[in-house]
């Protein structure tokens, strides 16, 4: 064996680094070296940090207190916190987001005029209305009636009703006179006469019990006898009634397309902004109360109980007012306010650290950032160590192991030894079928793969014994399901000839030159028995086989194996082989 080449590295030779790599030591490229920046990855543990050159050198700067402010001093670059005053006095301006005002309006409504803000002070039994762009309160019932007496329909109305009359013994109305239209005559129907009139048939009904079937429209009924708790009847088209089932349908309402109702799912409070867009009213817009008639306005409203300045507030809003009872502005960023054991009290859970998550502490418990995982359970066989949200386990190759399971190795690189156990084959004899399994047959090393024997050695004393392979037939035509009279006889070869003997077969090999539409079987008889374990298959559309096989371990001199046909599904023009082997 020649001497192992010294490893060579050649720097010229151009590579592409597919894999991670990890460098212990520092590494230094050249002037000309450049980087695609959007493939550079710096490991940062500073969150809510910048990337700086300073003094050619690159680092992270961290922002740390919030609301600060990156400022530049001609030297380096800083974070610099943003101071307001507290001391700040005086009135804020409209344009600068104020009211204008230097002391609490009275109570009323605030409104928007004239580049200032103004209030109206609230009036009893009242209703708010805009006239000439300006607010102004109304009174309830004038408006009313100045509404009525201005309204065709409603005066039609009061006429109408004007010709009908209620009294103790009956109704009371007048009707236009047949002697001309300006006229009307006074009729008068007591109570006794409308009631005989309801109750008296004057018609030539049938009573309900005496009808069978059902009725249709035309006879005055629906045309169906069932009906659901829920289902709508409605005129589905000119002469014809259908039902609209409820049914799934919690939730939805009830609308018309192409004239015909149907449900469906809609948002209550778009359709009534769609529905109230052109009445001049008061509704909520983004937390907002916004008077929409000719001008618009966005008006809120103030109690007279508020105190301090115009600036805000002074105090922290508690819960019970609607606030959090905490300072909002001093917890950091990430925080999360929850609901405190105390009764209408908030509190504040701290951000956790990198890789923690928010977690239950059970019922009636305030959560709390914790690892995910807390507790590594191993076995002899992994070593683990726990980093934070990071569990690392490696493979402990200090300590033995029984492998049980197929294990697969591409490479195996061996340092020192390698033990293992001796591998002990049982004989088999030809006509012990073995299916999968590994084993030897007079003296050669057989694998059988479904039902297939493969040889995989010589004899293994490497005596020499002499075998034979005989051409049964040739681009021969076989007709299927018969015993064709294309055979192959064990021949004498000894010098004497009246001398048998004993043979085995070793293999058969099938070509068909037309291959079969569908799976072939062929099969080999000697003295009318089988000679394979199982028939030779020709699968479908592939032009050969063979087989290792066999029922009968030896054969005489003079024995005879022919071909026999099954079902050939169209192939021909075959070609056998067999290889025989002498036994003795």
């Amino acid at each position: 064996m020649s001497d192992a080449q010294e490893p060579y590295f050649d720097p010229n030779l151009d590579f592409v680094w597919s894999g991670k790599h990890t460098f212990s030591n520092e590494i230094k490229f050249s002037s000309n070296q450049k980087f695609n920046s959007s493939q550079i990855f710096i490991t940062n543990d500073k969150p809510n940090s910048i990337l700086v050159s300073l003094q050619n050198k690159i680092s992270l700067l961290e922002a740390i207190d919030p609301s600060s402010y990156l400022q530049f001093d001609g030297i380096s670059l800083s974070w610099k916190p943003l101071i307001l005053s507290s001391k700040t006095l005086g009135v804020l301006d409209v344009k600068n987001g104020g009211t204008g005002w230097h002391k609490t309006p009275s109570q009323g409504i605030i409104y928007f005029e004239d580049n200032s803000f103004k209030t109206l002070a609230f009036q009893n039994n009242k209703i708010l209305a805009s006239k000439e762009n300006r607010l102004e309160w109304l009174d309830f019932d004038s408006s009313v009636a100045t509404i009525i007496d201005k309204n065709q329909n409603l005066l039609d109305i009061q006429s109408s009703i004007s010709n009908l009359a209620i009294t103790e013994t009956g109704l009371t109305f007048k009707i236009t006179s047949e002697k001309g239209p300006e006229e009307k005559e006074d009729f008068h129907l007591t109570y006794d006469l409308l009631k005989e009139s309801v109750y008296q048939k004057t018609d030539k009904t049938v009573n309900t019990e005496d009808i069978k079937g059902v009725l249709s429209f035309e006879k005055g009924g629906l045309g169906f006898n069932n009906i659901q708790r829920g289902d709508i009847v409605f005129g589905f088209s000119d002469n014809n009634i259908s039902k609209l089932s409820s049914t799934n349908h919690d939730g939805k309402i009830l609308t018309v397309v192409n004239g015909l109702p149907q449900w469906q799912e809609i948002d209550i409070k778009e359709e009534l902004r769609t529905q109230l867009k052109d009445i001049t009213f008061i509704k909520e817009e983004n937390q907002s109360l916004i008077f929409n008639g000719t001008t618009r306005y966005e008006i809120a409203t103030l109690d007279s109980n508020i105190r301090g300045k115009a600036s805000g507030l002074t105090q922290i809003l508690p819960a019970e007012k609607g606030g959090t009872g905490l300072n909002l502005s001093e917890l950091p960023l990430g925080s999360v306010i929850v609901k405190n054991t105390e009764s209408d009290k908030f509190f504040a859970i701290q951000p956790g650290e990198d890789g923690q998550s928010l977690q239950s502490n059970g019922p009636n418990q305030i959560p709390s950032y914790k690892y995910q995982i807390e507790t590594i359970t191993t076995d002899k066989y992994l070593n683990s160590e726990k980093q934070k949200n990071q569990v690392i386990l490696k493979l402990n190759t200090n300590t033995n192991y029984d492998w049980l399971a197929e294990h697969n190795f591409k490479n195996i690189t061996v340092t020192e030894e390698i033990k293992a156990n001796v591998i002990k084959l049982e004989n088999r004899p030809d006509n012990q079928p073995v299916i999968n399994s590994l084993f030897k047959r007079n003296n050669d090393l057989i694998y059988n793969k479904d039902g297939i024997d493969y040889c995989l050695s010589q004899n293994f004393t490497q005596e020499t014994k002499e075998s034979h392979v005989l051409k049964i037939c040739d681009n021969a035509s076989l007709v299927e399901n018969t015993l064709t009279p294309f055979n192959v006889m064990f021949p004498y070869t000894s010098g004497k000839a009246h001398e048998e003997q004993l043979w085995k077969l070793k293999r058969i090999d099938i070509y068909c030159h037309i291959v079969a539409e569908q799976d072939a079987e062929i099969d080999f008889v000697c003295d009318k028995q089988s000679v394979l374990n199982q028939h030779i298959i020709i699968n479908a559309f592939v032009n050969k086989s063979c087989s290792f096989n066999f029922s009968r371990n030896q054969f005489h001199s003079g024995d005879m194996i022919f071909v026999k046909t099954k079902e050939l599904y169209g192939a021909d023009n075959f070609t056998i082989w067999a290889v025989i082997e002498k036994i003795n």
